[in-house]
């Protein structure tokens, strides 16, 4: 019996672990620091929700933000930019 309450109160934090970091994202939006993004596009294929495309101005080609309704802040995007050209700021 006690092995099962232990194990009941575990399964119960991280749950409310997990609900609380999505919670915390739902304020959030990604950012694309364009002086450091290549264009390599390896966010835009990672992203589930179709949230960037590729663009081009007068510092070259560089993803953006192009539904930034669709951004759940879910990171995705995060860990494949090897620039650090993604950021995650507060959604006005």
């Amino acid at each position: 019996m006690n092995v099962v309450y232990v194990i009941g109160i575990i399964v119960l934090l991280w749950i409310s672990f997990n609900l609380h970091h999505k919670l915390k994202r739902r304020n959030k939006i990604i950012c694309i620091v364009e002086s450091n993004c290549t264009g390599c596009r390896h966010c835009i294929k990672k992203c589930p929700r179709h949230v960037l495309e590729i663009a081009e101005n007068e510092i070259g080609i560089h993803a953006v933000v192009k539904y930034p309704d669709r951004c759940t802040a879910c990171g995705d995007c995060l860990g494949k930019c090897r620039f650090n050209a993604i950021k995650l700021i507060e959604r006005v």
